[in-house]
């Protein structure tokens, strides 16, 4: 964790960027998500 916390604050990792889909995709997004076919965060476009 000490680790992570230097590379963060050396602005080597940073927050990830969430995967932006079409709001028509939202059953799809969803189906995934209680799959747990996902990683990091999900947004819907409108």
């Amino acid at each position: 964790m000490g680790e992570m916390s230097g590379l963060i604050a050396a602005g080597v990792l940073g927050p990830g960027r969430p995967a932006v889909h079409d709001l028509a995709e939202g059953p799809k997004v969803l189906a995934d998500l209680e799959a747990r076919a996902t990683v990091g965060k999900l947004a819907l476009r409108p």
